[in-house]
């Protein structure tokens, strides 16, 4: 078996020699004229329907015209350029002029910062590197507060862990990418995704449902893709410092350096977190005080010889939260947590291969140590791990560009070593197989894009702890006009465990950790509908979409926070319980996506969603999952004035109501704060940028302005030594109002 996924890539290449034809292909590359690339700008013939978007690194291919034509490229903000195209160019690269007062009347409500595609064949929501400087994402855990596809838990009061629910299910059931590499699993889990500071973002794209198998049988709920900015377009030198009332200091700076082929930059990140804030009067920080500083250094080369990246990040964080004053017994309760990590990948691809104009070559190859040294009151946890990765994918047609194949080996190794307390949880794992995926495209002769697209994917892996995993999975649009669409998805997934790192909020009380024997790879399926359509109201820009999808577990390890303390000699045990769902577990997530360009300079984005998220527990019931709003919403309001010195930006979040953990088993007075279920609440934030000539960029905002607050998070707060203490129970912000004050500056000009 494993010799026939060896020499899959030679049949492919066989098969290509016999099936090959000669298809005339533009492809090519969109960037503003400060070299910035464009994601999701307009590219079509003149005088025609045939057209397409730029992806994610602003690249885009079209079929190319017999004679001489000219190429139309349209992004909102910018100037429409026109682009004259021989017959014999396949590879060009587009500058779009900047902003002018004439341009602006050329181009308003030409797209929005938050865009769902109507082309894309899975339901992917791009989020642009304008629509995250609309709040102060300082790293990537705070990026998703103007989407309503994403949910950010609020962060621990004790650990400051915050995570993202996506479909209604933790984030630990989708897939975090950087530049479509997977990344930061294992003991990295819990603070991944501030582990990616805002400045070095150039973007986000979400595929949500069943997605792509080219990166593994992993993403159940879908993929969180990251790009980051490049030094070929980012700018030769970016200083952006910030701060805020928390007691945070934050400073990025970026310098770059382009040459012809060979382009650099060096990426550094450095923040602070110092307060003994204690709203509340619980004698515990509301939130860690925090130290990180972050490196990454990147070469890209783009040339005759092909397309490579190296890639270097080091980073050091450390947290320390707890008590801040002795209790009445002479105790205190600390909190430190330190995390050290350095990751290297690199990347090499290749177009024409063997002279064959549609064969591509792609190799991903990525190493990373990662060590966790924690402390959390009488509970220790160290851990470390060593993790390789390594892909080469091979993409070509079957006779024409209407079908297409991709087939890629792959290996993801990972060494951990783990233990809490007296508990060794040691263990090594890889994870070989290969994937093909096959896409099938329909052209029509009322369109100039293909009507009906369809993605049949499916890969076999061997993993080293749980045996053979067969993934399938599907993915199909049907375009009813260019701005209409309706698309479906299925899918299976995997996911190999890592219980500590992923509830390592857990670790802040007294409870033991008890787990099943049984406890195995996670198991489920997805599947989902979207409907997205774009179209105009009063001549104003809109788009419309509806997400429809379910989770099916056929094996999830349930963390159970409610069961009945254990009789022992010593008293009564409390403890938190991983063990296998007995029975049905599952989730229903609809969402409904609304926004509008009202008026010139004016966006609204209103999202309404619903999550149904139930398993079976140990007691044979079938419940809530706690901690997950029913129902949530949001209300996004964006105005620049029509110069472009300023913007304003605010929205409101509506939580629905949660259900908490049942406190019952534990004594009254300890618990008599905590309902069984959270009430409604609203958070409202917002911010105003100002620039300043080409050079500076001025921004400032309030976070939760009405000051909404949990004030009681921790059980027995009072007695950090009893059996009942318990810091894992946060449905709602511990800070009150935040104050911010930024400011971005680039003597190459904003």
């Amino acid at each position: 078996m494993k010799k026939i996924f060896w020499l899959l890539p030679g049949l492919l290449l066989l098969l290509q020699g016999s099936l090959y034809a000669q298809i005339t292909e533009l492809t090519g590359l969109v960037t503003n004229d400060k070299e910035e690339i464009l994601i999701g700008a307009s590219v079509f013939w003149k005088d025609t329907r045939q057209g397409t978007t730029t992806d994610a690194e602003g690249r885009f291919r079209l079929k190319s015209r017999p004679d001489a034509a000219v190429l139309v490229v349209q992004y909102a903000g910018h100037t429409p350029a026109e682009v004259e195209v021989m017959p014999d160019e396949n590879n060009i690269w587009i500058e779009v002029a900047g902003i002018t007062q004439l341009q602006e009347v050329t181009v308003s409500g030409k797209g929005f910062d938050n865009r769902i595609s109507t082309i894309e064949t899975r339901n992917i929501e791009s989020i642009s590197s304008k629509e995250l400087r609309k709040a102060p994402c300082c790293n990537l855990s705070e990026s998703f507060q103007t989407n309503g596809a994403i949910d950010v838990t609020y962060p621990n009061a004790l650990t400051g862990v915050k995570e993202i629910q996506l479909l209604g299910l933790r984030g630990i059931y989708s897939q975090f990418l950087i530049e479509n590499r997977p990344t930061m699993t294992g003991i990295a889990t819990p603070f991944a995704f501030e582990y990616v500071p805002g400045t070095w973002l150039n973007g986000i794209v979400l595929a949500k449902g069943a997605s792509s198998v080219r990166t593994g049988n992993t993403g159940i709920t879908g993929q969180v893709n990251v790009d980051l900015v490049k030094p070929q377009s980012d700018k030769p030198v970016f200083v952006n410092a910030f701060t805020s009332s928390e007691g945070r200091g934050e400073l990025n700076v970026h310098l770059n350096k382009k040459g012809e082929f060979l382009s650099s930059g060096i990426y550094l990140h450095g923040s602070i977190v110092e307060n003994n804030w204690d709203t509340n009067d619980d004698n515990f920080k509301d939130s860690p005080n925090r130290q990180q500083l972050n490196a990454m250094y990147r070469a890209i080369y783009d040339g005759p010889l092909g397309c490579a990246q190296i890639n270097v990040q080091a980073l050091s964080d450390r947290r320390q939260s707890g008590q801040i004053r002795e209790n009445q017994a002479g105790q205190i309760f600390p909190i430190d947590q330190r995390n050290d990590r350095v990751e290297v990948w690199g990347k090499y691809g290749k177009e024409q291969l063997f002279g064959q104009r549609f064969m591509e070559l792609g190799n991903i190859v990525s190493a990373s140590w990662h060590r966790a040294n924690s402390l959390f009151g009488k509970n220790g946890y160290q851990a470390e791990q060593r993790s390789f990765y390594w892909q080469t994918l091979v993409e070509n047609i079957i006779g024409n560009t209407n079908n297409k194949i991709v087939v890629a080996p792959s290996v993801q190794y990972d060494d951990i070593i783990e233990s809490v307390n007296e508990d060794d949880l040691s263990r090594r794992e890889t994870v070989a197989g290969v994937m093909a995926e096959y896409t099938f495209s329909r052209p029509t002769p009322r369109m100039e894009i293909p009507d009906f697209v369809l993605v049949l994917g499916g890969r076999i892996d061997h993993n080293s702890r749980f045996g053979w995993q067969a993934t399938p999975r599907l993915s199909a649009r049907y375009n009813f006009t260019e701005k209409s669409v309706v698309r479906i998805s299925a899918g299976r997934g995997f996911r190999s465990p890592n219980l500590i790192a992923e509830n390592i909020s857990l670790l802040a009380s007294n409870r033991t950790l008890k787990f099943a024997d049984n406890l195995g790879a996670e198991e489920g399926w997805n599947y989902g509908a979207n409907y997205t359509q774009d179209f105009k109201i009063a001549n104003r820009q809109a788009n419309f979409s509806i997400d429809l999808y379910r989770t099916d577990f056929v094996r999830q390890i349930i963390v159970d926070m409610e069961q009945a303390p254990a009789q022992s000699p010593q008293g009564d045990l409390f403890h938190f319980a991983f063990y296998n769902n007995p029975g049905k577990s599952f989730s229903n997530s609809m969402l409904a996506y609304f926004q509008v360009n009202l008026l010139k300079g004016l966006d609204i984005k209103l999202a309404y969603k619903i999550n149904d998220v139930r398993a079976e527990f140990a007691d044979g019931q079938l419940k809530r999952i706690p901690l997950v709003a029913r129902q949530r919403g949001l209300v996004n309001l964006d105005y620049t004035t029509p110069d472009k010195k300023w913007t304003l930006n605010t929205y409101m979040q509506v939580i629905g109501v949660q259900r908490l953990p049942d406190n019952s088993f534990v004594p009254h007075d300890y618990v008599h704060h905590f309902p069984a279920e959270s009430p409604v609440f609203a958070l409202w934030n917002a911010q105003i940028t100002r620039k300043i000539g080409e050079k500076w960029e001025i921004y400032g905002g309030c976070e939760n302005i009405t000051g909404y607050q949990q004030h009681h998070a921790i059980i027995a707060a009072n007695e950090p030594e009893s059996p009942y203490f318990n810091g894992a129970q946060v449905w709602a912000p511990m800070m009150r109002q935040i104050g911010y004050l930024g400011v971005r500056y680039s003597p190459a000009g904003l």
